[in-house]
């Protein structure tokens, strides 16, 4: 654990207890994420390939890790690996939508997109 000093609104300094974890994509990250990335691509959240991204493929029981660089077409059936903050902005677009009812869709779908949601979540916790 760390701590991290930071003002609060009068001047007063108050010490917040943060954690702080070391993001990497192991095998096992990576292998949860391919679960977590179909659920998400399954309803709707699609990834547009960009220079530089960073993406794997299986080979077996592992994973053979890329970057993106003007080979976009041929990144078919790979698996994009999104940086932190992108992880975080897609959770909190499903969260915001769960919120607001604003799916729009059948019961079924609805439950199955919540199902969706804390798969992400669970991911979250473990890896992020």
């Amino acid at each position: 654990m760390t701590y991290r000093d930071f003002e609060v609104g009068s001047g007063t300094t108050c010490r917040e207890r943060r954690r702080f974890r070391n993001f990497t994509w192991t095998t096992e990250a990576t292998a949860d994420w391919e679960i977590v990335w179909s659920a998400l691509w399954r309803f709707g959240i699609k990834w547009e390939w960009q220079n530089s991204d960073r993406y794997a493929r299986r080979y077996g029981d592992t994973y053979n890790f890329y970057a993106c660089h003007n080979d976009a077409v041929r990144l078919d059936m790979a698996l994009p690996l999104p940086g932190q903050s992108a992880i975080l902005d897609i959770n909190e677009y499903l969260s915001d939508e769960a919120a607001s009812g604003g799916y729009g869709h059948p019961g079924d779908l609805n439950r199955d997109r919540d199902a969706c949601r804390v798969l992400l979540e669970k991911w979250i916790e473990n890896y992020v």
